[in-house]
């Protein structure tokens, strides 16, 4: 049987570990080899009986998404888009090859502390990244949102998320932040001074809304404050569902 390889790399943060292997079901892949270290991702392609980069692009891309969106979940990192870097691919049955190589990736400026993943947890790692994939959009939505750098725009994205979950209502995404954070400020609405809104729906409308008696700058402090804190409240509003 010929075998061969296809390479892909994506940026990093906050996440390194020696490599470790993850099983696919798909009868061309033999595994998937993932490691981190000095903020880039490599994930490695073994294929069986793949005889072009198009073919085996093709077999990978979903494969790929799907292993980059979860991690960037499971870990809670921020991770940029993964890119082809290159591979060996038998030319035919007889196991005589050809190779490309890319090698280039565009790293990020982002700055966090670096995490080191023992065996054990990159092994419960690889159970995770080999589970059927029933929930890709919103593991996408996650990254995309932590990606974002700019604070503001990162917490409007996040609670999109919240909103998709809980039916475009705000009042049960309200409701799902009271229950989760029982001690969560409320204020009343200014259009509804009998409905009251939790504090990150109110930042959410002063974005969105002209309100009286706020400043763009001290509403962007606020979410500066506070939105660590309400993407942890959004990851655990998707563990409920995934």
């Amino acid at each position: 049987m010929a075998t061969g390889t296809i390479e892909f790399a994506a940026p990093i943060a906050g996440l390194q570990f020696e490599p470790f292997e993850v099983s696919n079901t798909h009868p061309a892949v033999e595994k998937i080899v993932l490691k981190a270290q000095d903020e880039r991702l490599n994930i490695v392609f073994h294929l069986h009986n793949v005889f072009d980069f198009e073919e085996a692009t093709v077999i990978a891309n979903p494969i790929l998404h799907s292993i980059v969106n979860r991690l960037a979940f499971h870990r809670n990192v921020p991770m940029g888009e993964p890119r082809f870097i290159g591979g060996s691919l038998p030319k035919d049955a007889s196991g005589s090859s050809h190779m490309v190589r890319i090698d280039r990736l565009l790293l990020w400026d982002h700055t966090a502390s670096v995490l080191t993943l023992g065996k054990d947890t990159c092994q419960e790692l690889a159970r995770l990244l080999e589970k059927p994939d029933m929930h890709e959009p919103l593991y996408s939505a996650y990254r995309f949102a932590g990606n974002q750098k700019d604070h503001v725009t990162r917490f409007m994205f996040l609670y999109n998320i919240l909103l998709q979950l809980k039916g475009d209502k705000q009042q049960q995404v309200d409701n799902f932040i009271r229950s989760e954070l029982p001690s969560v400020p409320e204020s009343p609405r200014p259009d509804r001074p009998n409905k009251m809104e939790t504090a990150y729906t109110r930042l959410r409308n002063q974005v969105g809304h002209v309100r009286s008696g706020t400043t763009s700058e001290q509403t962007r402090k606020e979410i500066e404050d506070n939105v660590t804190a309400f993407q942890e409240l959004v990851r655990t509003a998707i563990s409920r569902v995934v």
